[in-house]
């Protein structure tokens, strides 16, 4: 079944409700490598495992109210097993809380005829609302490459959407810092924990009839990862993460560690993120810093 356009488009996704606490926030945390490193620039980061003096990572949003891998629908005619994350972009509207409940609205945005070889390019729009008060708290833009899916419109360009514009590369000059950060074996294994159930995450059969050598990372595990080495320094004191962009160039595997180069202004970090012993690239992107103060004035 090839993916019919006008159908994917309109597909609906029932409101969902999600209350979390300490503990998904300790479990995000360990899906995402806190508390591997032992250099000292990482720190022990005690402040995402111990639930007496909690921090919630901003990438965790992307785990939150997440409708699951419902590419895996055969309704969507969708060739899920080669289905792999592309680029996500979170925005957080003001730093979020250990605990609370939150609703989620999802709709698909836009649909991109790579071509045969390039594939299907689909935007899941994920936006996050207080349960209590119904204000928005953050907003998740999920680009899936469904490799088996192109030449879909059969070149007719009304059935093709414009893509997202691109997330910009990180600056010619040499990095401000260059972290490396461990990534565990059951890394991927632990982060499925957090709603993601691809099974090319775990399981070596789905894994190679995708195409693929091994079972690869979550690239949303990696972007967790990257707003680890971004929260090191931040800009200032009440500085939090209102924006994270990143776009996910080659595939991570459980077990190999990550470099994570930085370039820091007052108001974004620019980062990219490659295989430590090779120096395969694996990921790139920028994330943007607020004040607290501005957002309660």
């Amino acid at each position: 079944m090839a993916i019919d356009y006008h159908r994917l488009k309109s597909a609906a996704f029932a409101p969902l409700r999600h209350a979390y606490g300490p503990d998904d926030c300790i479990l995000y945390a360990l899906g995402v490598g806190a508390g591997l490193s032992d250099d000292p620039a990482i720190g022990d980061e005690v402040e995402y495992l111990y639930e007496e003096r909690l921090k919630m990572l901003p990438s965790m949003v992307a785990v939150l109210a997440y409708p699951g891998f419902w590419m895996r629908d055969a309704v969507h005619g969708i060739d899920w097993r080669r289905v792999v994350n592309g680029e996500m972009r979170m925005t957080l509207l003001r730093r979020l809380a250990t605990s609370g409940e939150v609703v989620s609205r999802s709709r698909v945005t836009r649909i991109t005829d790579k071509g045969a070889r390039g594939g299907a390019l689909v935007v899941t729009e994920r936006s996050l609302f207080d349960a209590q008060t119904g204000q928005p708290v953050a907003r998740v833009d999920q680009v899936n490459v469904c490799r088996g899916d192109g030449a879909y419109s059969a070149g007719d360009a009304s059935q093709s959407d414009d893509a997202l514009p691109p997330i910009p590369r990180p600056p010619e000059r040499k990095p401000d810092d260059r972290l490396v950060l461990p990534v565990s074996r059951n890394q991927a294994a632990i982060y499925r924990l957090t709603g993601d159930r691809n099974p090319l995450h775990i399981d070596p059969d789905s894994a190679k009839l995708a195409g693929l050598d091994a079972p690869i990372l979550h690239g949303a595990s990696m972007a967790g990862l990257a707003a680890r080495a971004v929260m090191t320094t931040p800009p200032c004191a009440d500085a939090f993460v209102c924006r994270l962009d990143i776009r996910f160039s080659g595939m991570a595997y459980p077990g190999r560690a990550v470099a994570v180069e930085l370039w820091r202004s007052p108001e974004a970090t620019r980062f990219r993120c490659s295989e430590a012993d090779s120096g395969r690239e694996l990921a790139f992107g920028v994330a943007a810093w607020q004040s607290s103060a501005s957002v309660e004035a």
